[in-house]
């Protein structure tokens, strides 16, 4: 009888099978019919021409962002809505939307940015289609076939990286639309298998199939790290914010429609996606809800672009089958206000030279670039075109995380909080935003759990401008030091402490400034750059070709800054940043060296202690002496010693503490950079 009922089962399993894959395609209709009109979706009906066209359109624009011809595809998505969604469909008004289809395809439109090609206009097709559906005319379903046959998984665009998550959620939709239950079985599983650590990649392509680049840095692929951060080309820039949240959308979204059917996600790969955003996507956010403001690449260049997309922690908590359930509800009751933010913790993402610290009352974090990684993603379409020192160190306070929502159009590009720059008297060309090669070797940091600090041998990739640059972070705030200091450019090299939206009166005393309820002091005897000015500017300060971009904005600003002068040669400097607090205080640190060859800050009671060996050394801390044989970071955190390699060159390195010495086995492959203990 047993074996009668399983050949039964076996028998209607095709039939159930494809019952729930009509059930699915049925679930991703509704979310098509159920998005929000325009509210300009009457008007399109009344303004479209009888060939289909509207005359505020202009068809032969070329631009490469914000494309005109994107608008007339989503007038037709918009009056598709409505007539899908009226009680009483009118022929007149199908009539209006196929005739804007099908001068849609007679005029093969094509954009030179492959991106409207591959994914911005087939996306919107498909939207079409599901939307319509059974109502598109049968002289129309060709065409539209055609069009949904360009988004393929195994096309260039898969490619891996963020697109590829949206490819294949493309592609399974699509496959849907056409009824092929076969084919989408595949896709889901692809979609899946996005879940994990890169693959190590030699040859990495772009998007148009052309080589890329040849992966000189052997230890990772695209996509996510080792280390949890997202890298999405071959440039190894952090995208863990733009395209590592797509690939977060993307299997949330199928994992909600295939939960509780034959094709849901493993249990391992829900628990990887659980782990890539507590990890890393919460790692890179103020306060659980904004982007933490040295995170950003091009896409600063978008008013609209800040605040996290809040609702991944509901949806994986829905997925987790209790796997780290008390951390997805925290950050819940975070992100809906019902809790206080109250995170505390270092981390150093080494695979992207990218450190982040966190107090329950402020964050902040250093951005670096080095021989791995390169500084800054390139301008493309034209979005981000000033932002070519913001990879050099930078570090920006936040504590409500809204410092700089805004500044962009009145943002002064050559002065970046924590960064070393020329104020060069003109920027450089939007096409050297993005420098692959750097000459930085040193970059990384030593951290426990919470505490850590960051060391940059800067060396910058447009001039010979160097800095040897360390950043100490305590729960009070932290300590920034800088020496060696070189250049042999005519521009005034500056350290940047501040550059914000001023939210309050600044006041001085002496060498402490007070803003908004923060406090920075200079230790250093540089001359001192401080500035409140009223500043008038458009989003032309940061991207070009856009609707917005003469938008006009006026804001004033707080500048804090430190000068090295021309050609420094071996200058240096050290200031302190001190969050919520509003009066001059006694230091809860010591500066114990600032050198060419060493940097050094402990804590006043000697239970926190950070070294940055630029090269062989030794130092006494008032409490032990500290030495290491070749370049790396010590740090002491209540008697227990940590060691880095932010070189990634070293194998081992030997550590004496008060006589007695330690060969310390550092991280290799995919770990280089990562904190050890000694044991």
């Amino acid at each position: 009888m047993k074996h009668i009922t399983l050949f039964i089962l076996l028998l209607l399993f095709p039939f159930c099978a494809s019952a729930q894959m009509e059930n699915i395609r049925g679930h991703v209709r509704s979310e098509f019919l159920s998005q929000a009109i325009d509210n300009d979706a009457y008007k399109y009906f009344k303004t479209v021409t009888s060939k289909g066209t509207w005359k505020d359109i202009d068809y032969a624009d070329r631009s490469r962002s914000l494309w005109q011809l994107e608008r007339h595809l989503d007038r037709l998505i918009a009056m598709a809505l409505v007539y899908e969604n009226s009680a009483r469909k009118r022929s007149s008004d199908l009539q209006k939307i196929t005739n804007g289809l099908r001068f849609w395809f007679d005029g093969h439109f094509r954009n030179d940015n492959w991106w409207y090609q591959k994914i911005g206009i087939p996306c919107r097709i498909l939207n079409l289609a599901y939307i319509l559906d059974d109502d598109i005319p049968a002289n129309l379903h060709g065409p539209v076939s055609e069009a949904l046959r360009v988004i393929d998984s195994d096309d260039y665009p898969a490619r891996p990286g963020g697109d590829r998550s949206r490819v294949l959620s493309n592609h399974a939709k699509a496959l849907l639309w056409q009824h092929d239950s076969s084919g989408v079985v595949n896709i889901f599983r692809k979609i899946e298998a996005e879940a994990r650590i890169a693959p190590i990649e030699e040859i990495m392509y772009d998007a148009g199939g052309g080589l890329e680049v040849r992966n000189g840095w052997m230890h990772a692929g695209r996509g996510v790290q080792a280390d949890m951060s997202f890298h999405h080309r071959g440039d190894r820039v952090n995208s863990t914010m733009t395209y590592g949240q797509e690939l977060l959308h993307e299997f949330c979204y199928w994992e909600r429609l295939l939960k509780g059917t034959p094709f849901a996600f493993t249990k391992e790969h829900v628990q990887f996606m659980i782990d890539y955003y507590l990890d890393g996507v919460c790692r890179h956010m103020v306060k659980g809800k904004f982007i933490e403001p040295s995170a950003f690449n091009r896409e600063l260049s978008r008013p609209w672009v800040g605040e996290v997309k809040n609702d991944y922690a509901e949806q994986l908590l829905q997925f987790s089958d209790g796997y780290r359930e008390s951390e997805l509800r925290h950050i819940i009751d975070i992100q809906n206000g019902s809790a206080q933010y109250d995170m505390s913790y270092a981390y150093l993402f080494w695979q992207t030279d990218y450190f982040a610290f966190s107090r329950p009352q402020w964050q902040t974090a250093v951005r670096m670039h080095s021989e791995r990684n390169a500084n800054m993603e390139a301008a493309h379409n034209s979005e981000g075109i000033s932002n070519h020192f913001r990879g050099d160190g930078a570090c920006m306070l936040s504590v409500v995380g809204r410092e700089y929502k805004g500044i962009q159009p009145v943002f002064d590009f050559r002065m970046i909080p924590g960064a070393t720059t020329p104020l060069v008297a003109k920027m450089p060309p939007m096409n050297e935003v993005l420098v692959r090669h750097s000459e930085t070797v040193f970059a990384g940091a030593v951290c426990d759990s919470l505490y850590g600090a960051a060391g940059f041998d800067f060396r910058s990739q447009r001039s010979d401008l160097r800095a040897r640059k360390g950043y100490f972070f305590f729960d009070e705030g932290y300590v920034c030091l800088g020496s060696n200091i070189y250049s042999s450019s005519n521009d005034t090299i500056v350290t940047t402490i501040e550059q914000c939206l001023k939210k309050s009166d600044v006041r001085r005393d002496n060498n402490w400034f007070f803003h908004n309820g923060n406090a920075y002091e200079v230790l250093s005897d540089n001359e001192v750059l401080s500035s409140v000015q009223h500043r008038k500017g458009t989003w032309e300060n940061c991207i070009k070709g856009v609707d917005y971009a003469k938008d006009k904005v006026s804001e004033d600003v707080f500048t804090l800054a430190i000068s090295n002068g021309i050609k420094p040669a071996g200058s240096s400097y050290a200031y302190a940043v001190m969050p919520n607090t509003n009066d001059v205080r006694s230091p809860w640190y010591d500066i114990l060296q600032n050198s060419d060859s060493l940097q050094a800050v402990s804590s006043k009671d000697g239970s926190l202690t950070y070294v940055i060996f630029y090269e062989a050394g030794s130092i006494k801390t008032g409490f032990e002496t500290i030495s290491a044989d070749k370049s790396c970071m010590v740090m002491k955190h209540d008697n227990r010693f940590y060691v880095s390699d932010p070189s990634r060159h070293h194998e081992q390195v030997e550590i004496t503490i008060n006589g007695k010495k330690h060969i310390v086995k550092l991280n290799t492959w995919q770990l280089a950079g990562k904190t050890v203990v000694l044991e």
